[in-house]
C-alpha cells in the first residue's frame, strides 16, 4: 500500500514536496518517503500528516525516507523538529533513514541530526 499525501505546485507547475506512505509489515515503523523540497510553504502539510498518523497509530514508530528530498530551508528544519517533538510527546519515535548529501549537510549544520541520529545512509545525488 502506498498512499500519496500532498503535492503542491510552484509557479512553473512543478511539484515541490511529495509525501508518500509506503506499506510496512505489522509492528514495523510507518514509513513516509519525502521527495522534492521541504520549505516553509510545505512545512505545515508535513506536520499535519505526522499529527494524523500519530493519532491513527498511537505508539507506532515513524520513519522518514528522505533520500529523494533535495532541499530543506529553515521552515523545513522547523517542521522536522516539530514532527520529532510531536512523536516524542505521543510516546512514539521518529527517525530519518536516508538523506541526500545536501540535506545531510543541512541537518548536520543545524544540529537537527542530533535529534534523529545519523541517518546512516547518505544517498548519491544533490
Amino acid at each position: 500500500m502506498s498512499s500519496g499525501y500532498r503535492a503542491s505546485l510552484d509557479v512553473s507547475g512543478q511539484c515541490r514536496l511529495q509525501v508518500c506512505r509506503v506499506a510496512t509489515g505489522p509492528g514495523a515503523p510507518l514509513r513516509l518517503v519525502l521527495s522534492g523540497e521541504l520549505d516553509r510553504r510545505e512545512a505545515g502539510g508535513l506536520v499535519d500528516r505526522v499529527t494524523t498518523l500519530l493519532r491513527e497509530h498511537p505508539g507506532r514508530a515513524l520513519e522518514f525516507d528522505a533520500g529523494p528530498l533535495t532541499f530543506v530551508d529553515s521552515g523545513g528544519i522547523r517542521a522536522l523538529e516539530a514532527c520529532f517533538e510531536l512523536a516524542e510527546a505521543a510516546g512514539s519515535r521518529l527517525s530519518i533513514t536516508a538523506v541526500c548529501p545536501i540535506v545531510h549537510q543541512v541537518l548536520c549544520i543545524t544540529d537537527v541530526v542530533k535529534l534523529f541520529g545519523d541517518p546512516g545512509q547518505v544517498m548519491d545525488g544533490p
